[in-house]
């Protein structure tokens, strides 16, 4: 029997909002859609395997208030509770965390790729007591045995914890994991029906991701500072036949970075998804070189129906600089060549890059429209932690403005290196860019004509009435992804 087992641990997932240096616009968020925290259910799953009695409190998901969720936990009687940190929402989260510490009082431990930057900072607070820096399936069942029998932290890799006289240690990151031996998320532990994304057709709906890290550079990601590591096709489809029979999923989105990287992998997934009969439909996030006419129609006769692809900008200078190792002409040939074999096609696209002026804006302003994809999402640029884009802004202003965020509370706009456009500006090119894609009569038929349910037609109404009233002046500065 495990040392661990029937040890209970309570993870919370508490809601969260608009904020202060998060891309994209306030209307678009607040209308996007209820996703898992994929992150949090592969914790509960590496729990489970471990022996412990879990708890999951998705307190987002379910509109729970603080008192309703201190109730619950309460009556479980955890003896460990469990968060997942995000940088730009590290005040939201940390002001439940301190309301559940008074009220309940287990130790708290906390993870998430926030932790793997900023360890000490975060430990600085009382509330907080450990963190797992790094990947949690070797790390955190290593911490909580050594919590049970006394054993010594140092000796845990992976981990961060404080000292009796308050000093923080951070030790040796814990080797990666083997993808294929990780636990499944556990899904079980939430309701799957009350997840949706905005332009999601069915439910029950979830998320998914085949691989972790990325190979390439792109200057404003953290994924590509990470060793790319993709499970094997048998895997993911066992999950992907667990998510079908047991959760009654029908539709999901691949949250991986790039899906199509190994393409060979991807048709091996399709295959097998076919070879199953599962019957789902789902999307992929990818770049537009990492997609061939045979990988296409793998997708698409396995249940794929739309395709998120990274364009960034319409810029040919800018997309250099932000080392994506692509063309405007490769945007063109592989949108057109996804549509040919009936995918939906969405783009990003990012205002505030490197370089930019108004004339680069319109210049991917125009790229979207000629595309003519079936969705969009124009993101302003915030300079991430981990990123390159992040370290040229330490460069140009000598500031770790994220640093001082976490360590002090300071609260205001972060610039974008070699940029001299305001936040104001750019939310207003972003707003605006939003306005031409998405109310041409032509695209308004085609969306009208998609839709499949009066729960579908009332999130597009909503969304696009708030965007056309709302006044990008008065705080609509905060938010992320795209319209219906």
């Amino acid at each position: 029997m495990s040392r661990l087992s029937g040890l209970k641990v309570a993870l919370v997932y508490p809601p969260y909002g608009p904020v202060r240096n998060e891309p994209g616009i306030k209307t678009v968020k607040e209308n996007y859609g209820i996703f898992p925290s994929l992150s949090l259910l592969y914790v509960a799953g590496i729990l489970e395997a471990a022996g412990c009695e879990v708890l999951f409190l998705d307190a987002h998901a379910e509109d729970l208030t603080l008192d309703q969720t201190v109730a619950r936990l309460q009556a479980f009687g955890p003896s460990f509770v469990g968060y997942t940190l995000t940088t730009y929402l590290f005040f939201q989260s940390m002001d439940w965390i301190k309301a559940i510490k008074a009220q309940v009082g287990a130790p708290v431990i906390v993870g998430g790729v926030h932790l793997s930057i900023y360890p000490r900072e975060t430990l600085g607070y009382p509330e907080i007591d450990y963190a797992v820096t790094g990947e949690a399936e070797r790390a955190l069942p290593a911490l909580l045995g050594a919590l049970v029998d006394g054993g010594d932290l140092s000796q845990v890799k992976g981990i961060a914890f404080k000292r009796p006289d308050g000093a923080v240690v951070v030790t040796p990151a814990a080797s990666d994991v083997d993808v294929d031996l990780a636990p499944f998320p556990a899904r079980h532990l939430i309701d799957n029906s009350i997840y949706y994304s905005f332009i999601s057709q069915y439910r029950n709906f979830t998320c998914f991701i085949t691989s972790r890290g990325c190979p390439y550079k792109c200057i404003f990601c953290e994924q590509g500072s990470k060793p790319f590591r993709a499970r094997s096709p048998g895997n993911v489809v066992d999950e992907l036949e667990i998510c079908v029979k047991e959760h009654g999923i029908r539709e999901l989105d691949f949250f991986d970075s790039s899906f199509t990287i190994r393409k060979q992998r991807v048709i091996d997934i399709c295959d097998e998804i076919k070879r199953r009969k599962l019957d789902i439909v789902w999307a992929a996030r990818t770049r537009v070189d990492c997609i061939t006419d045979d990988v296409l129609k793998a997708m698409r006769s396995a249940g794929c129906t739309r395709i998120y692809y990274g364009i960034e900008s319409g810029n040919r200078e800018i997309l250099q600089t932000l080392k994506k190792s692509t063309s405007l002409e490769m945007y063109r040939d592989v949108v057109s060549l996804t549509k040919k074999n009936d995918i939906h096609t969405f783009g990003y696209f990012m205002v505030g890059n490197p370089y930019e002026t108004e004339a680069t804006i319109r210049q991917t302003i125009r790229l979207a429209l000629e595309l003519d994809l079936d969705y969009a999402q124009f993101s302003k640029v915030t300079p991430m932690p981990a990123t390159e884009m992040y370290t040229l802004l330490l460069k140009e202003t000598g500031r770790d403005y994220w640093r001082e965020h976490i360590e002090a509370g300071v609260d205001e706009d972060i610039p974008r290196p070699l940029c001299d456009m305001t936040d104001a500006e750019i939310q207003r090119w972003c707003r605006l860019a939003y306005l031409r894609f998405y109310y041409r009569p032509k695209y308004v038929a085609r969306a009208v004509s998609r839709l499949k349910s009066k729960e579908e037609l009332s999130r597009s109404l909503r969304t696009a009435w708030q965007m056309l009233v709302n006044d990008p002046g008065k705080g609509d500065d905060a938010g992320m992804e795209v319209l219906a």
